[in-house]
């Protein structure tokens, strides 16, 4: 996508026109809008598009043309190549800004399930009320005293199943 139609879905955005022109515009950014209701066309023009930029033409809806117009006519006039154009440019913009939320809500949730608090593991053990075996205790007491402020969820995981796996191969050994 060229950067004119670019430009062109930004004064969309900013001044809800469709613009087209011949040329390069004097700034790759946009102004904002002015605050004065006043200002021309030629003003406008020369503030936002400079003066190398020529034959700008302004989109604008045909309200009930004469019955007798023809339709290559009717196309000609509303010349919509540059504004599929644009609306090309804008659909990659919404898609642009899509796959950065789906990004941002994948780290976010990455991260919230990397760690957990050492509080949540201290009110799961409370929970079991002084039920659990000694041995069980300690190894989550481990975790508990530990420097780092939260518990890494794989690493408990980790060895909880190393855990589990030699005491179930060790019970096998013995009872079988």
């Amino acid at each position: 996508m060229s950067s004119k139609e670019d430009f062109c879905y930004k004064i969309l955005k900013k001044y809800s026109m469709l613009v087209d022109f011949e040329g390069t515009p004097h700034s790759k950014s946009v102004l904002e809008p002015i605050p004065e209701d006043n200002e021309t066309y030629k003003q406008w023009k020369e503030r936002v598009l400079g003066d190398a930029v020529s034959d700008v033409t302004l989109y604008g809806p045909i309200i009930d043309p004469a019955p007798q117009t023809r339709i290559k006519t009717l196309q000609y006039q509303v010349d919509a190549d540059h504004l599929e154009k644009i609306f090309n440019s804008f659909a990659k913009a919404k898609e642009a800004q899509r796959k950065t939320a789906i990004s941002t809500a994948v780290e976010k949730t990455e991260k919230r399930y990397e760690s957990f608090s050492k509080e949540t593991l201290e009110d799961i053990l409370v929970s079991f009320d002084g039920s659990l075996e000694h041995s069980v205790s300690d190894f989550f007491n481990r975790f508990l005293n530990d420097k780092n402020p939260d518990i890494d969820t794989e690493k408990i995981m980790r060895e909880l199943i190393e855990v589990y796996n030699n005491v179930v191969r060790e019970y096998r050994k013995r009872c079988l």
